[in-house]
C-alpha cells in the first residue's frame, strides 16, 4: 500500500461538473482537484495517479458523497460535491484502485468564499509567469537554430566589391601602358600615314632602278 502526502494548495475559480473543462491546478503529488482549491457546496473534479487499474473509489470528510473515478491504468477522473457545511481547512482523501486494492492518500485544501479572489488572483499570476518564462525559452531556442542555419552570414563588410578589381600602378610604367592602349584604341594616324609614304616611297624608288637596268641592257 502506498502512502503519499499531498496537499492541494489554493487557488481557482469554482467549476460545475456540468460546465467546460477546467485547467488542472499544479500540485507535488498523485492527487489533485481540476478546478483548484475548491469552496464549501461546489463541485469539484478529481485527477489520481498511481492506480493500476481503470477504477476507484476517492473518499473524505469534506465530500457530500465517494467520488467514482474512472480512466486508464495511470489516471483517473471523478467528480464529486463539497459538503456547503464544511468550515475552511485541510481534509484527508483517500483512493482506493479496483481491482489491485491498493491506496493513494491525500489531502485537500478548502478555503472561505471571501478568500476566493485573492486565490484566483495568485493563481492567475503564477500562471501568466509560467507561460512568460516558456515563451522566453523558446525564443532562445528559435534563435539558436537560426544562428546554426546561417553560419559567416553578415561577416562580410559592408561595401566590399562583389568582385575583384585591379590594382591602378602609379609612375611612368603605369602612364605607358595606358598610353599604348589609348593608342591601340583610336585606330590608323598620323605615323601610319607617314610610314604609308615612305613605303610607297622606296616601292617608286625600286621600280625605277628596275626600268633604268632594263634600258641599259638593251643599249649594250
Amino acid at each position: 500500500m502506498s502512502s503519499l502526502r499531498l496537499t492541494l494548495c489554493a487557488g481557482a475559480a469554482v467549476a460545475a461538473l456540468t460546465g467546460p473543462a477546467p485547467l488542472a491546478y499544479a500540485a507535488d503529488g498523485d492527487v489533485s482537484v481540476t478546478s483548484g482549491a475548491p469552496v464549501p457546496g461546489s463541485d469539484i473534479r478529481l485527477r489520481v495517479q498511481g492506480c493500476a487499474g481503470k477504477s476507484g473509489t476517492a473518499a473524505s470528510e469534506a465530500f457530500v458523497a465517494d467520488a467514482r473515478l474512472s480512466g486508464g491504468p495511470g489516471a483517473l477522473t471523478g467528480g464529486t460535491r463539497v459538503r456547503s457545511t464544511l468550515d475552511p481547512g485541510s481534509y484527508g482523501v483517500t483512493v482506493t484502485c479496483e481491482g489491485s486494492g491498493d491506496e493513494v492518500a491525500g489531502t485537500v485544501t478548502v478555503v472561505d468564499k471571501n478568500d476566493k479572489k485573492q486565490h484566483d488572483k495568485q493563481r492567475q499570476q503564477e500562471q501568466e509567469k509560467q507561460k512568460n518564462k516558456q515563451d522566453e525559452q523558446a525564443q532562445n531556442r528559435k534563435q539558436e537554430q537560426n544562428q546554426k542555419q546561417e553560419p559567416g552570414q553578415g561577416s562580410r563588410e559592408w561595401g566590399a566589391p562583389a568582385s575583384p578589381v585591379a590594382p591602378v600602378h602609379a609612375g611612368g610604367g603605369g602612364t605607358s601602358r595606358l598610353a599604348a592602349a589609348e593608342a591601340r584604341s583610336e585606330g590608323p594616324g598620323t605615323r601610319h600615314a607617314v610610314v604609308g609614304l615612305v613605303l610607297a616611297g622606296v616601292a617608286a624608288v625600286a621600280v625605277a632602278v628596275r626600268s633604268a637596268r632594263r634600258a641599259r641592257g638593251r643599249t649594250d
